[in-house]
């Protein structure tokens, strides 16, 4: 068991490229008025837009109060609004502004950046080999912990 301890733990390098790269990005967005905690909304967005707040607190494993919190910051930045589901007046849908459209490349540049900082020195095969060992970690996380919203 102290064998494991004596390199660097997985659970350490992510911890440690997670704080790296919320520190780069928040750096980044910052001149579009949106931080780290907004931005993954914001991208999910970008690849659907018109979800439903349920939907989108799934797809970022986030609560719903950090969901809520998220999209005010968006819409109050001039990022998103908020249309109420005609069927339900209970649930709403999120759009993005004309905007947030007009940025939407640039904001995905500053993603790709980062990833490609990441990953630059890796060969198509050490990444293609990284992609399945990753998703296999990811089979191994217990089903109450994969989403937050439960």
């Amino acid at each position: 068991m102290m064998k494991q301890y004596e390199t660097k733990s997985v659970g350490s390098y992510i911890s440690h490229f997670y704080r790296i790269g919320s520190r780069f990005l928040s750096k980044e967005y910052e001149k579009y008025d949106i931080g780290f905690g907004q931005y993954q909304f914001l991208l999910q967005l970008y690849l659907k837009d018109g979800i439903s707040h349920d939907e989108l607190t799934e797809l970022v494993a986030f609560d719903k109060a950090t969901t809520t919190r998220a999209i005010k910051k968006l819409e109050s930045a001039g990022y998103v609004k908020t249309v109420l589901n005609e069927h339900d007046k209970r649930k709403y849908h999120i759009y993005l502004t004309d905007e947030a459209i007009a940025k939407r490349d640039e904001i995905f540049a500053i993603s790709i950046l980062w990833e490609n900082k990441l990953i630059g020195s890796l060969s198509e095969d050490e990444l293609s080999t990284l992609k399945n060992i990753l998703s296999k970690i990811e089979i191994n996380i217990p089903e109450e912990f994969r989403s937050h919203h439960k």
